[in-house]
Parts: structure tokens; C-alpha cells; sequence
């Protein structure tokens, strides 16, 4: 009796044929040096980039300042928001040039001095206020900056405070008190700074990002396995029309679901779209061929549909996490944002987000447009030359 268990046999199995068939198919498994790489380094490289990417605070904002006052005081309030490094601060002349700015993308918060501040804090008498102006796209991340700003404000009163009872005598003290600094903080474009006016656009782009890539990856690899793709290869259709044709459909599906899902947005989430729409179905399709593009690349460098849906895969965790859809780029690590930039939804998300919630179009955001555009151009491209390449 402990014999057969020991043999495997009282279970049915029979330790011999698990080594025979472990053995085949660790053998299988390493003549496809591809699986093998996907299986054991694209965990440990996902885990270092989206560890690098979410592990830091937020620091570093685009911040643009307008100084009517131009004084040692506020300049001094300048340099206590300069020097917590949540603020990267540059200079502008007017506050209408501010506020382009910030409608452009360009920079997320405002700081605007009025030109009696100094004189404010030096009469005793009404407080000298400064104006907060913010990008409320992020909901999440607009109350992180308010908040930030708040505490260098209080820090800044109490250093005046601290430096004022330092310099004067028990008795006149009180008297010798500087006034404090007060903020008043706006928030633009999403006031109540609601998280759903930031990620169901974003959840739409993503979705339709990584369904359209589904659509073509598997679009000539499933002709190679079904052994369709030589009886394509001996008609007198060109190579060029072969990865078009594949293209277009798939193209105007994916257009209509983009309508759709606008469509549900509107309607169902009650979050509409502020700027030009007409503008919005232009991105929208370059993103869409743009997606097809990389979807039909991963299918020309595959061989199989199990290797089609594994890149597919590597390339959602970086789309999902490095593109701005759920963490802010700002504090990332130059050498994740040059991984960030090269990926096309970090564009869309841009253009996205400007369109329904900022109000803007294509005079702010052309050059993210123009940006998918030579991603579109270029995956397509480069799809029909490989595939050439193969058939030569």
C-alpha cells in the first residue's frame, strides 16, 4: 500500500509520466526565448517602473506667478513657496497671461499678488491677501495643492510673527504684531472638485485605447495560424492596401464606440463637454488609428495569438499607470516621463480632459494633436515596412 502511494499509483498518476511530460515541456518552453523573457523579466521591469512612478509625493508644480507688488514682502512670500519644492514658480506680466497659461495646460496653478500687498502688511490694518488660482481638472490633486499652499502661508505668518516678538520689547510686543497673510483660493473648471469629472473621461480614453489595440492585434497573426495569410500574400493586392484595409474597419467600429461612450458620458454621468466637439472627433480618430497602429505592429512581430495578448498586456500596465490616468506626472523620475511621453494615451488624456472640462480645442491643444498624429503615422508605417520585410 505505501509502495503505490509512494508510486503515485493509488491516485492515478505515476511520478515517471510527470517527469516526462515536465521535462517536455520545459524543453517547449525553452525554444520560445520570447515567453521566456515575457514570463520572468516583465514582472520585475513593470514593478520597477510603476513602483518608481507612484512611490514619490507630489512636488515640483508648474506654477505661474503675477507680482503687481514687486516688493521685498511679497517677494519674501515668493521665496517661502519656491523653497518647499511643491511649487516650481516662473513669472508672468499680467494675470490675463496667467490664466492662458493655465487654460493651456502649461501650468496647473496660478499665484496672484495685488499691487497694495506690501503696503497692507506695513499699515496694520486690513490683512494682505494673496489669490490662489487652480486647475481643477485633478480633483484630487487641486485639493492637495490648496492645502499646500495653505500650510506655507500659516508657516510664513507664523516666521513673521516669530521674528516680530524677537525684535521688540515685552511691553509694546502686542502692538508691533504684523498683520498676517490671508489666501483666497479658486478653483477653475471643477469646483466642487469632484473626482468623476476627472477619471470618467479618462476611464473612456483608456478603454477605448486598449480595445482598439485588441481589434488589429490579432489581425495577421490569426491569418498565420489559420494559414490564410500566403493565399492573401498570392493575390495581386499590395501591402499597403493588405494593412489598410485591415485598418479601416476596425477604425470606424472603433470611432462609433468612441460616440457611444461619449454619448454615455453625457447622458448617464451628467459631465459635458465644454469645448469644441467637433475638434473631440478629430482626436478621437487620429487616437483610434493611432491605436490600431500598435495593435497591428504587435501583430506583424508575433506569431502567435498567446504572444499577441501577452504584449498587448505589457503595454495596458504602462498605458494604465505612466500616462497620468491615475497619478500625476509631475513627480515622476525623468527617465519613467521620457517612457510617459513616448506613449500616445498620455497625449489623449491631455486633449481629453482639455476638451470636456477646460472648454479648450485645437488652438491649445495642437500640438498634443499633431503629437498622435506622428505616433499614428509612424505605427502604420512602420507596420507595413516590417511586414514587407517578413514576406521579402
Amino acid at each position: 500500500m505505501l509502495k503505490a502511494i509512494a508510486k503515485g499509483h493509488f491516485f492515478g498518476f505515476t511520478w515517471a509520466g510527470i517527469q516526462s511530460i515536465f521535462r517536455k515541456e520545459m524543453i517547449q518552453l525553452m525554444r520560445d526565448p520570447y515567453l521566456v523573457m515575457f514570463i520572468i523579466a516583465l514582472p520585475v521591469i513593470q514593478l520597477l517602473v510603476t513602483g518608481l512612478a507612484v512611490q514619490r509625493d507630489l512636488k515640483h508644480i508648474p506654477t505661474v506667478v503675477v507680482n503687481y507688488d514687486r516688493h521685498t514682502d511679497s517677494q519674501e512670500l515668493m521665496k517661502d513657496f519656491e523653497n518647499s519644492t511643491l511649487f516650481d514658480l516662473q513669472q508672468v506680466g499680467s494675470e490675463e497671461q496667467a490664466m492662458a497659461q493655465i487654460r493651456k495646460g502649461d501650468y496647473r496653478v496660478g499665484i496672484i499678488i495685488p499691487p497694495d500687498y506690501s503696503e497692507k502688511a506695513l499699515s496694520g490694518g486690513e490683512a494682505p491677501q494673496i489669490n490662489l488660482i487652480v486647475d481643477g481638472t485633478q480633483g484630487t490633486i487641486a485639493k492637495t495643492i490648496v492645502d499646500g499652499a495653505n500650510q506655507i502661508v500659516l508657516n510664513h505668518n507664523r516666521k513673521l510673527f516669530t521674528a516680530s516678538v524677537a525684535g521688540s520689547s515685552a511691553s509694546d510686543a502686542v502692538e508691533s504684531l504684523p498683520q498676517g497673510v490671508s489666501m483666497k483660493a479658486k478653483v477653475l473648471y471643477n469646483p466642487k472638485m469632484s473626482s468623476a469629472y476627472y477619471l470618467v473621461p479618462a476611464i473612456l480614453a483608456i478603454v477605448m485605447h486598449m480595445l482598439t489595440i485588441l481589434f488589429t492585434s490579432f489581425a495577421i497573426v490569426r491569418e498565420r495560424e489559420s494559414g490564410t495569410l500566403e493565399q492573401l500574400m498570392v493575390t495581386p493586392v499590395r501591402v499597403t492596401d493588405l494593412m489598410l484595409g485591415k485598418v479601416l474597419p476596425y477604425a470606424f467600429i472603433g470611432f462609433l464606440d468612441m460616440l457611444l461612450t461619449l454619448g454615455v458620458m453625457v447622458w448617464f454621468f451628467n459631465i459635458s463637454i465644454t469645448g469644441s466637439f467637433w475638434f473631440l472627433c478629430l482626436a478621437s480618430m487620429i487616437f483610434i488609428l493611432c491605436s490600431l497602429g500598435i495593435g497591428l505592429l504587435i501583430s506583424i512581430l508575433c506569431n502567435t495569438q498567446v504572444q499577441a495578448i501577452q504584449l498587448t498586456v505589457a503595454i495596458f500596465l504602462p498605458s494604465l499607470l505612466l500616462t497620468g490616468f491615475v497619478f500625476p506626472l509631475e513627480p515622476m523620475p525623468w527617465f519613467i516621463k521620457i517612457i510617459s511621453y513616448s506613449l500616445p494615451l498620455t497625449y489623449y488624456l491631455e486633449i481629453i480632459r482639455g476638451v470636456v472640462i477646460k472648454g479648450v480645442g485645437g488652438t491649445e491643444l495642437w500640438f498634443q494633436t499633431l503629437i498622435l498624429l506622428a505616433i499614428a503615422v509612424g505605427m502604420l508605417s512602420t507596420s507595413i515596412l516590417r511586414f514587407n520585410k517578413q514576406i521579402n
